[in-house]
């Protein structure tokens, strides 16, 4: 028997995801593609640990609270873990401004879920060593680590196993590494509408546990994307027992500094930031975004509200990052192979005008054009600072 512990992160803001989609995916209640995307997952009897940002679950309560009272009436299929309320880049993150979007996406998910298990996942794998002691003092009991995201020299210098990473000042936390093989293997499943060689990659290795990391929104991008997740799930081997975090956390042994390899890390590595800067073409609108940043203590409670909004990572990966390409077969019933492109969406100009409005924010004019505009990321926009400014 092998035992899965699946972290699905999702992100409404991911780079490819447009607002025009994503609150579309949300209009229709327990008919919402939202809904029925969770529903895969009832219906399978199929267990997720869910990382669902602030952000995110303060959309779904906005526009789809019926997804919301899904996953609440479904304990036994979905665990949520911690996540901020922004998908930033940690490592610009001044030590105030990384506790406000912790703390504010801790308090949207106390508030709309039962119950949060006390593991945080970092967006794009980024933490400082500051940070892990911040996360300690907030009483976070661990955190998570993908190899796959760290180039060659820092990947083999991994545990491979669960360990306690070190912070600044003797801090600490337990720390889960994720088995890079399972992402690749849960996008060749949906992609080709086969899962043997998700099955496959349980066999190859003897371990008691497996956790494995994806995100949510791969399936929202291809054609058919509810059925090839459902086809994937129907066809996980049956020696494969799902669990959550919480369920087995007393049971692992998280291997102290003393036990690590000599040239292993004992703290967090820090992640490269050259994908999101991979031609500097975002540079003003990070300088602007520092200045900015050093104003959070004074910010009105909606001008930090929107602040939230500019930090969010996926403004620099839609600009920087090239839009992939990938194959898939066009049916679940043929062997008709096509490339299919994955377009980034247009976050870099929202990121620009959130910027502007921020600046802009006590100019009347302005409130006036976000209450009256039709465009997509202003509606999402508004929600949110309506849903935060109740906080």
């Amino acid at each position: 028997m092998y035992r899965l512990i699946d972290v699905v992160n999702l992100n409404a803001d991911a780079s490819c995801l447009s607002s025009e989609q994503w609150l579309k995916m949300l209009h229709g209640g327990t008919n919402s593609y939202f809904y029925q995307w969770l529903k895969v997952y009832v219906d399978a009897g199929k267990k997720i640990s869910f990382g669902i940002t602030g952000s995110t679950a303060s959309d779904v309560t906005t526009f789809n609270p019926e997804a919301i009272e899904l996953i609440n009436a479904n304990k036994n299929i979905f665990e949520i873990i911690l996540r901020p309320y922004a998908h930033d880049i940690a490592l610009m993150r001044s030590t105030q401004s990384f506790l406000f979007n912790l703390e504010m996406g801790m308090k949207v998910l106390n508030k709309e879920f039962n119950k949060v298990t006390a593991f945080y996942l970092p967006p794009e794998f980024m933490l400082t060593n500051e940070q892990v002691k911040l996360l300690a003092d907030k009483n976070v009991h661990g955190t998570f680590i993908n190899a796959l995201r760290f180039k060659p020299e820092i990947r083999q210098r991994l545990p491979e196993h669960p360990y306690m990473v070190k912070g600044l000042f003797d801090s600490q936390l337990k720390c889960i590494p994720f088995e890079s093989k399972l992402t690749s293997a849960y996008l060749n499943a949906i992609h080709f509408y086969d899962s043997s060689y998700w099955n496959e990659v349980f066999r190859q290795r003897k371990h008691d546990y497996y956790f494995s990391w994806r995100d949510g929104e791969s399936s929202f991008f291809v054609p058919d994307g509810n059925n090839r997740e459902a086809t994937w799930l129907a066809g996980e081997d049956s020696t494969i027992q799902r669990v959550f975090i919480s369920d087995i956390i007393n049971e692992l042994a998280f291997d102290n500094n003393a036990n690590l390899k000599e040239n292993h890390y004992h703290y967090y590595p820090i992640h490269s930031f050259s994908a999101w800067m991979k031609e500097f073409r975002m540079l003003g609108f990070l300088g602007k975004l520092q200045t900015m940043e050093e104003q959070i203590i004074t910010m009105s409670k909606e001008e930090s509200a929107l602040w939230l909004q500019v930090i969010n990572s996926d403004i620099l990966s839609a600009i920087e990052k090239d839009s992939p390409t990938i194959k898939i077969k066009t049916g679940k019933y043929t062997d008709e192979i096509m490339e299919h492109t994955i377009w980034r969406c247009e976050r870099g100009m929202e990121g620009e005008e959130y910027l502007e409005l921020l600046n802009q924010w006590k100019n009347m004019d302005v409130i006036s054009y976000m209450d009256k505009s039709d465009n997509f990321h202003l509606k999402k926009i508004n929600s949110r600072i309506k849903y935060l400014s109740k906080l």
